[in-house]
């Protein structure tokens, strides 16, 4: 972690891939998929810092053994957090999605 400008550079690299992916046009086969960019994107983010740091593949398992530990009563309002905070990623990366059509509308 701490790639220094290196890893920002790698980031920004990133970034221009799922822009020109976002405005490329639509082919059949790859009809506004751009989540390979976005992950790589994503990844080179999380390299860049421990604060940055996630575990997505191991984030499933580690919500289980929070949700199976709890009481019944309390799994109800654990999985309402952990779906509200899943909407605000989502949100989140369709605000960003957003954000970079219009950049790239603007600059045309």
């Amino acid at each position: 972690m701490g790639n220094g400008s290196d890893g920002l550079s790698g980031v920004a690299q990133r970034a221009d891939a799922v822009v020109a992916r976002l405005q490329a046009p639509p082919a059949a086969s790859q009809k506004g998929d751009y989540q390979a960019e976005w992950s790589a994107l994503l990844d080179a983010v999380r390299a860049l810092d421990a604060r940055y740091a996630f575990d997505r593949d191991g984030r499933p398992s580690a919500i289980q053994a929070v949700r199976h530990a709890l009481p019944s009563m309390e799994r109800d309002l654990f999985d309402a957090i952990v779906e509200d905070h899943a909407c605000e990623v989502a949100a989140l990366e369709e605000a960003v999605r957003q954000l970079a059509l219009a950049v790239a509308r603007h600059r045309a």
